[in-house]
């Protein structure tokens, strides 16, 4: 049965925090018992006691067992005689007591995964009481949800859930997976670019990807198709929208199917054109593509949105659940301190979103703007803003790289003579309508790249061999 303290607030109702000193004497009698039983506790810490008399014992019993010394009543009572919290107990007897009424051993993880719920419920209290404080104070609501939200992204999952993982489960996840790509031939979220799944497999879970490229280069675009076509593919995609409003990127999703350019569809439209659309927005009703609002700004904020949209969208037999989520883009993320300082730590986590709800995370970047003043404008690592922080995070590492973009802009030069402009047509020619997708990091594959069609004017993208099909 749990017992509370009590938090006197002036003029306030009466706080309680959660505890149980009956599990902490249960647990530690336990132990005092039966050392072997320190091996089942599941990454309970001494800072999970409430009682700081059984923190003290508890972590005294650590150290000795971690030591290949015994701990028991006899070992811990010349630590303990001088204690002043064991005193009041009653002293070293109060020991001897810890484990004449300990149950059986067996009961360990459960009583260590009370003490760490309880644990956590009483710092999700203290954190709700420093908001509260604030608010009262005049501080900002934005302040107080992003204090929330970064304790919520640090609680790690189930609070008893096993950190480590045997030789032989690894070995059969392993297996599994590799038997899931034989039946169906990838293991991951398809992009719904077979030249570029090729490469890859896909968008794996707990991975965390960078897509990276110049203004106008096309990351949002791809962006964009990769989730419209994990959506097509039963997967349900959650996707921040940092930098354009919720009805801009949709008119990028409505042109892939309607084929009528987005920027079109902010002019005036014929009305065989405004029916495509209508009928196209019909069409897409279905989809699984939740767009977070423009207001979602932190890393915890769109965290805590992702996990929302995880209960809201249990799997089922056709549907995967959420298995996506797209970042647009990661230099915008808010956070405190300079962008070189949030950056670091919005790409950490990045792949602790990944790792903590089991899905691909998804991250658009944008590269240095001085790779349009060099001869070799092919993107590479090193012109990531804050490459090092981004690189070192992510699993893997595109790029985006139009190559038509920038002989469009070469062909202005006034001074180029025949000879040069027609090489320029020619390597326009070659190019036209594609987009270099470069694979510069991939932890678990190749580095690679492969040439895809694009039209960027309707977010639409094709393998090249496949060009006909699509009626291009």
């Amino acid at each position: 049965m749990n017992q509370f303290a009590q938090i006197n607030q002036p003029d306030e109702p009466e706080i309680a925090l959660p505890h149980s000193v009956e599990a902490e004497q249960q647990l530690l009698g336990a132990l005092l018992a039966n050392n072997e039983g320190l091996d089942r506790v599941n990454g309970l810490s001494h800072e999970h006691f409430f009682d700081p008399v059984h923190a003290r014992i508890f972590k005294t019993i650590c150290a000795l067992v971690h030591n290949d010394r015994l701990a028991s009543p006899i070992t811990l009572k010349p630590i303990f005689e001088t204690d002043p919290g064991l005193k009041e107990l009653g002293g070293p007897a109060y020991l001897r007591r810890l484990v004449g009424a300990a149950m059986m051993a067996v009961h360990i993880p459960e009583y260590a995964k009370m003490l760490i719920e309880l644990h956590e419920a009483r710092n999700l209290i203290s954190i709700s009481r420093t908001c509260i404080d604030a608010l009262q104070e005049g501080g900002a609501v934005a302040d107080a949800v992003e204090v929330l939200e970064r304790h919520l992204l640090s609680i790690n999952g189930s609070t008893s859930e096993t950190r480590s993982m045997s030789l032989l489960a690894a070995a059969t996840k392993a297996i599994s997976e590799m038997n899931d790509r034989f039946q169906n031939g990838s293991t991951g979220v398809p992009s719904g670019l077979a030249d570029f799944d090729r490469v890859t497999g896909g968008f794996h879970r707990a991975e965390f990807t960078i897509i990276g490229g110049a203004t106008s280069m096309g990351k949002t675009t791809l962006g964009t198709w990769i989730a419209y076509s994990a959506a097509k593919n039963g997967v349900g995609v959650g996707f921040a929208t940092l930098e354009m409003g919720e009805s801009q990127l949709y008119q990028r999703i409505n042109s892939i199917d309607s084929r009528i350019p987005y920027q079109a569809q902010r002019r005036e439209l014929s009305e065989t054109d405004f029916r495509k659309v209508i009928a196209t927005t019909q069409e897409q009703a279905a989809l699984p593509i939740e767009l977070f609002s423009s207001e979602c700004r932190t890393i915890h904020g769109i965290f805590t949105e992702a996990r929302k949209l995880q209960r809201k969208w249990p799997p089922n037999e056709k549907f995967k659940g959420l298995g996506m989520l797209v970042i647009d883009y990661i230099q915008l993320v808010k956070g405190q301190g300079t962008s070189l300082e949030v950056l670091p730590d919005a790409a950490i986590e990045c792949k602790n979103i990944a790792k903590r709800l089991d899905i691909p995370v998804i991250a658009l970047a944008q590269v240095n703007r001085t790779i349009g003043q060099r001869d070799n404008k092919v993107p590479n690592l090193s012109d990531l803003r804050g490459s090092g922080d981004l690189e070192f995070a992510a699993d893997n590492v595109i790029f985006c790289h139009r190559p038509e973009y920038y002989l469009t802009r070469e062909l202005q030069n006034p001074s180029l003579t025949v000879d040069e402009i027609a090489d320029i047509q020619a390597a326009m020619d070659a190019c036209k309508g594609t987009m270099d997708i470069i694979i510069a990091k991939q932890r678990m594959g190749s580095i690679d790249q492969c040439r895809v069609g694009c039209d960027m004017g309707t977010n639409r993208f094709w393998d090249r061999s496949y060009q006909q099909d699509f009626g291009i």
